[in-house]
């Protein structure tokens, strides 16, 4: 993690400290154990080896654009970020139908972007000022498949951020911390039926405190075991409290141009 972005060339230092990133990656996988089932979950899935090991776009070492940097409040969006990851199955479209729902409550494109997990990683989260998650969890409290990629990213640039503080004896080093000026909101759609059923969305909340990210609200969960009706019930209570800071903020900003979409009250 980097205090904010400057004309030093990192290129050629990520080359070199490829084999030390590579061993932070393994730090995660050995100690920290995110993901549930040891290392039986990252032989089958590959998660680690997709997004560390550059088997896909998921990571990749030596990029100036994949550098992860603490952006200055006045160059963050004033747009919200609504992210959504969802999971195969039958209840593989919740998060993405709640997603929308929220995007349309606030006004739709011209207050929000609405992106998947899947396509975003952590440096995206650092352009808002606020970012708003829903996602389903997959198993026994694990990320959903367009989360796996993004969450482990996620992971090892908090690793990395917690080394390099120490590096330079900043400390704690809230304000240098990458995420610092964001805040986040998060609803995980969860099957309580299952153990540590909340672990993804707990974790997923953590590691983006960690990077210096504060917290709108408490992370909540939704139990896919409740009825339909409560299910919603509860989404909506979270969704109209987004709403209603949506709404103080505007009012706090002042007066601006009209336009045709507006912050609606929250539906079921």
């Amino acid at each position: 993690c980097q205090p904010l972005r400057n004309s030093v060339d990192m290129t050629r230092q990520f080359n070199t400290d490829e084999h030390y990133i590579r061993e932070l990656a393994d730090e995660v996988v050995n100690k920290r154990q995110r993901f549930l089932g040891g290392p039986l979950v990252h032989d089958t899935d590959g998660i680690w080896t997709k997004s560390v090991y550059g088997e896909c776009d998921g990571f990749s070492f030596g990029t100036e654009n994949d550098e992860l940097y603490r952006v200055p409040d006045e160059e963050k969006k004033e747009k919200a970020l609504i992210v959504y990851a969802s999971q195969n199955g039958t209840t593989g479209g919740t998060a993405k139908t709640f997603a929308k729902h929220l995007c349309k409550s606030l006004g739709g494109d011209t207050y929000c972007d609405l992106r998947n997990m899947s396509g975003i990683m952590a440096k995206d989260l650092a352009m808002y000022k606020r970012v708003y998650i829903v996602c389903n969890t997959s198993g026994l409290g694990r990320p959903p498949c367009d989360g796996e990629v993004f969450y482990s990213h996620v992971q090892l640039e908090a690793m990395r951020c917690q080394e390099n503080l120490e590096d330079l004896a900043i400390g704690d080093g809230d304000e240098e911390k990458p995420l610092a000026g964001t805040s986040v909101a998060i609803a995980v759609w969860v099957d309580s039926s299952s153990p540590d059923y909340a672990k993804f969305g707990l974790g997923l909340t953590e590691e983006l405190v960690s990077l210096g990210a504060s917290t709108a609200l408490k992370t909540i969960t939704v139990d896919e075991q409740k009825v339909k009706l409560e299910q919603k019930q509860t989404f909506k209570e979270w969704e109209s409290t987004i709403i209603e800071m949506e709404k103080e903020r505007l009012m706090a900003s002042g007066p601006r141009r009209r336009t045709s979409k507006t912050i609606a009250t929250s539906a079921a």
